[in-house]
């Protein structure tokens, strides 16, 4: 479920007016019982600047890179910062769905932050990348989410050249082809986790993907992407 600021106003009021009829407080969000999660939007009325600026993790982890751990090292430690409760763009993912995603975010907003192109930034940082990532299908799925998530925000011109990318995270052995093909079936995948989501940038990014995944499906005999 998603919760946005109007949405969560408008359950506060129900709360309190059920309060005025000495009526209990309401459960606790039924996807948080079934293993889902709640995006849960800055703007409340008691705590406004709750969820200001980025989520510590991200300073947490660069500070860890920095200071010259291997890429295995890396890896473990972001295991072990998690990606529950995750703050992105203004507003707290909560509950365990999403881990990968946010855990994906965490690492891509400290490695692909230099201003350069994407490819050379993934080129670089390929070692980093593929002990974060490449270990299992959700966390290679969350760093594509998180990637999409950082392209249309942040870095606009690459939804022409996601095709590119994606060639390079392949190439690098970051994100294994089958997983492609996942995140191109999920076409609103994002709207789980950016209040902002927009299915027109969506849909751009995934053409683009698409000329990759049919190069790879014609067996890399194709024209050069």
């Amino acid at each position: 479920t998603i919760m946005s600021a109007a949405e969560k106003k408008l359950r506060e009021k129900e709360k309190a007016a059920r309060k005025a009829k000495s009526t209990g407080p309401r459960e606790e969000n039924d996807a948080e019982e079934d293993g889902g999660f709640a995006f849960e939007a800055e703007g409340g009325d008691d705590d406004d600047d709750e969820f200001d600026g980025p989520d510590p993790r991200v300073a947490q982890l660069k500070e860890y890179i920095t200071a010259g751990h291997t890429p295995e090292e890396c890896a473990a430690e972001l295991e072990k910062l998690g990606g529950q409760d995750a703050i992105i763009c203004g507003a707290m993912l909560t509950g365990r769905s999403g881990e990968d995603f946010a855990k994906g975010h965490f690492l891509l907003s400290v490695v692909l932050d230099k201003g350069g192109k994407l490819t050379e930034e993934i080129v670089e940082n390929k070692a980093l990348l593929k002990a974060c990532c490449a270990s299992t299908p959700e966390a290679q799925i969350g760093c594509l989410t998180a990637m999409e998530l950082l392209i249309v925000k942040d870095k606009r011109n690459g939804i022409k050249v996601f095709d590119k990318i994606c060639k390079t995270l392949w190439e690098c052995d970051v994100v294994e082809e089958e997983q492609f093909k996942v995140w191109h079936a999920q076409e609103t995948c994002l709207q789980n986790y950016y209040s902002e989501f927009k299915l027109g940038d969506a849909i751009k990014m995934r053409d683009s993907a698409y000329t990759f995944i049919e190069w790879l499906e014609e067996g890399e005999d194709g024209e050069e992407i």
